[in-house]
């Protein structure tokens, strides 16, 4: 955790206020919750969006990245190279209408490569950010929080250490291009850097917008004793030390060596992004070990696209209702917060805990499959669950 990120964390959940705001990748703004549907939550696309066509949609997202592009100052020739690239991909477009008009703005300056070559013969000084002349540092200022309140836009979280270092390194190397200075980030400049980010939270909170930390914005839900959370690149020893047991994979008929386990983290990662789900990881409240997994994936099956219910649970934690737990909360999120129809479960049918697990959510036998994995054909029981069904998984 960086330095003063304590001083702007949000509170728990009954100190928050009732309001809060979501981002949308489509036109760009940050609207209410209220603007979203379940799916177009996860999705950042509100509800406006979605009832756009594709094309169009797609388009919009072109039109926010040349916006980005063009507001960026100085421009570098590699903007102008991009620019140069969606006015001629998506000239029939208004993306590519919009990149044409960026570009002839080009004629009323100076040619950047030009200005790109010259500077190379300006000699160019060290200098500590405190020691720059006043309107320098407000230029500087300027463009930090103009990039620190868009990656805040874009992501959805307030950015931690690293990211805060990332954003800094292309504020320093403008600054190092518009000024033929190398400012050094001393400590004025990391409690700028601090200060902005404190501004900015203040001004969202007061504005009834929630505001979330990077460890914040990965969790899916939460359960009486599990954080239900996305993985990241950092659980690769975690799930080896779960997936390397043969009696875990089950289904697989193997365990899993360290590569496997990182393919499988990175298909997850391209699932949340595609989807807007997949396999999530299951960490105890008291301590945030994780001990297993949990989610839900798209999958054909008998040539029918379904969406799969799935969970894979540390050998040392069975037989303590943590599956349950853990697959009744995915059911709860499929069915309420992406709004699906239903839900299935592929079980293997010598696998009676799972098939346990899948009765007790209710969910019932309604056919069977066949999955090829390492050219080997492997059975499969189909059980599923509707939403206009899905109270009956309460057990009540």
């Amino acid at each position: 955790m960086w330095k003063g990120q304590q001083d702007f964390e949000i509170a728990e959940h009954d100190e928050k206020e009732e309001k809060s705001g979501h981002y949308c990748r489509i036109c760009g703004e940050y609207l209410p919750n209220e603007r979203f549907t379940g799916k177009g939550h996860v999705q950042h696309i509100c509800k406006a969006c979605q009832a756009l066509p594709q094309d169009v949609q797609a388009d919009m997202i072109c039109c926010n990245e040349v916006e980005a592009i063009a507001s960026k100052y100085p421009m570098s020739r590699q903007d102008w190279d991009l620019l140069e690239k969606y006015a001629q991909r998506y000239k029939d477009k208004e993306s590519g209408k919009l990149a044409q008009e960026m570009l002839g703005m080009k004629k009323a300056y100076p040619d950047m490569y030009e200005v790109d070559s010259l500077l190379e013969s300006y000699e160019r000084d060290d200098m500590p950010f405190s020691e720059l002349e006043d309107d320098i540092r407000y230029e500087l200022e300027k463009l930090l929080e103009e990039n620190i309140r868009d990656f805040v836009l874009q992501k959805g979280f307030i950015p931690e250490e690293r990211h805060l270092q990332e954003i800094g390194k292309w504020v320093l190397k403008e600054a190092y291009d518009a000024f033929l200075i190398r400012t050094i980030p001393d400590e004025s400049y990391l409690n700028l850097t601090h200060e902005i980010v404190c501004n900015l939270v203040k001004e969202w909170k007061e504005n009834g917008f929630e505001v979330k930390t990077y460890a914040e914005s990965l969790v899916v839900t939460k359960t009486e004793r599990l954080v239900i959370r996305q993985l990241t690149g950092k659980d690769v020893n975690a799930l080896l030390a779960i997936m390397k047991k043969p009696e875990v994979m089950y289904a697989w008929e193997h365990g899993f060596v360290k590569g496997e386990v990182r393919k499988w983290i990175n298909r997850q990662l391209v699932r949340y992004h595609r989807d807007g789900f997949g396999y999530y990881a299951l960490c105890l409240k008291e301590n945030g070990m994780v001990i297993g997994q949990a989610g839900l994936m798209k999958s054909t099956i008998n040539g029918n696209e379904k969406v799969e219910l799935g969970y894979i649970l540390d050998n040392t934690y069975w037989h303590q209702g943590y599956a349950l737990e853990a697959a009744r909360a995915c059911l709860d999120y499929a069915f309420h917060r992406l709004e699906l129809a239903s839900v299935v479960c592929s079980i293997r049918p010598g696998n009676e805990a799972s098939i346990r697990v899948a009765e007790r959510l209710c969910m019932t036998l309604c056919g069977e499959h066949t999955v090829i994995y390492r050219g080997k054909e492997m059975p499969h029981l189909i059980y599923g669950l509707s939403r206009e069904n899905e109270n009956l998984n309460t057990g009540k």
